[in-house]
Order: structure tokens, then C-alpha cells, then sequence
């Protein structure tokens, strides 16, 4: 009898440690499928906290700060350089959200009006890892690599990868991580034009 009694204590206390490590484990899922959304969304965690989803860049409406770099074609870029409605994508190597968007944002590029120069890419990065997707996006946007916190992203206020900015007048007109977003807010701006 002795012998049931300490099995029967035994099992009551496999059975607490079995539901006390389970609890644990739930938490810390919940709180990976949280940081997941957030990486597959593009958003990361800043001094501002977690960002919203969506939120990679200035918001709409902000003012795009000052900035001037060199094209991998060693040309100078500046915002004012391009053009009335600039669209800009930043880009990440090893990022795979940029991985599975560059392809619509090279398509998009080629078909949009106003040429190369109203449009511009930023690869984050060296020059080593970058040469593959400058290579992507160098015959229909101006490109250019900078390492990552460099002086575009600081002025568009990018903290996500990928980043996709339309402008107008010096000022953010839309911006999302995912390019769609974008390119119904440049066609309501285009529409709205004519």
C-alpha cells in the first residue's frame, strides 16, 4: 500500500513539472510567433519600441532628410536629382522579404514612367554581397550600395528591410515594406495628375 501511495505522489508531481513546462513553452511560443510577424513584415525593434507593421520607413506625410551619395556608376544622386515623383527601394542582401520582392520591383521599374533617373535603389551592404542584386537592378534604376545606419537610410528613416518610398515635393508620399502598397499610391498620384 505504501508503494501505491509514493507512485501516486510521484505521478502528481511528474504531472505539476509536466504542467508548469508546458506553460512555459506556450509563453515563449507566443512570444516567437510575435517576433516572427515582425521579421517576416519587415518591421524590427528600435528605440521607438516594436514598430507596427508596415512601419520600415518615415511615414507618410514626414520630410525626407538631406542626403547625397555616389551610384555604382559613380554618378552624384541627390532626392532633388530625381525628378518630381521619385520611387526608392532599399534592399538588404540577406534579406529574404527583398529576396522575394526584387523581382516585382525590377518589373515595376521598367514600366514605370519618367526613366532610370526617378528612381532609385539602395543594396545595404558591401560591395561583394550587394553585386548580385545591383546587377538585378542597375538596368532600370539608379543603384546605390551603402553599409548598414549609412546616409540614405538615416535620411528616408529606414529601419526594416525592404523599404519601398514614393516622394513628392521632398516629402513622403507612401511607404511600406511591401511594394504593392507603394505602387497603388504612385498610380492614385498619376491618376490624379492628368
Amino acid at each position: 500500500m505504501a508503494y501505491l501511495v509514493a507512485l501516486m505522489v510521484l505521478i502528481g508531481l511528474l504531472s505539476a513539472l509536466n504542467l508548469l513546462l508546458s506553460v512555459g513553452v506556450i509563453r515563449r511560443l507566443r512570444e516567437h510567433s510575435v517576433e516572427l510577424a515582425t521579421l517576416r513584415s519587415g518591421g524590427t525593434t528600435s528605440d521607438r519600441g516594436l514598430l507596427p507593421l508596415g512601419d520600415v520607413a518615415l511615414p507618410d506625410g514626414s520630410p525626407i532628410g538631406e542626403f547625397a551619395a555616389v551610384t555604382v556608376d559613380g554618378e552624384s544622386v541627390t532626392l532633388g536629382g530625381l525628378g518630381d515623383r521619385p520611387l526608392v527601394g532599399f534592399f538588404s542582401p540577406s534579406c529574404t522579404p527583398c529576396k522575394e520582392q526584387l523581382s516585382a520591383f525590377v518589373e515595376f521599374a521598367a514600366s514605370r514612367p519618367g526613366g532610370r533617373d526617378t528612381r532609385l535603389a539602395i543594396v545595404v551592404g558591401t560591395s561583394e554581397e550587394s553585386a548580385e542584386t545591383v546587377e538585378r537592378l542597375s538596368p532600370v534604376t539608379t543603384v546605390v550600395v551603402e553599409s548598414e545606419g549609412g546616409p540614405i537610410q538615416k535620411a528616408f528613416g529606414v529601419t526594416g528591410f525592404p523599404a519601398f518610398i514614393l516622394s513628392t515635393d521632398g516629402l513622403v508620399a507612401a511607404s511600406h515594406y511591401q511594394l504593392h502598397a507603394v505602387i497603388d499610391r504612385d498610380a492614385a498620384l498619376l491618376s490624379a495628375t492628368r
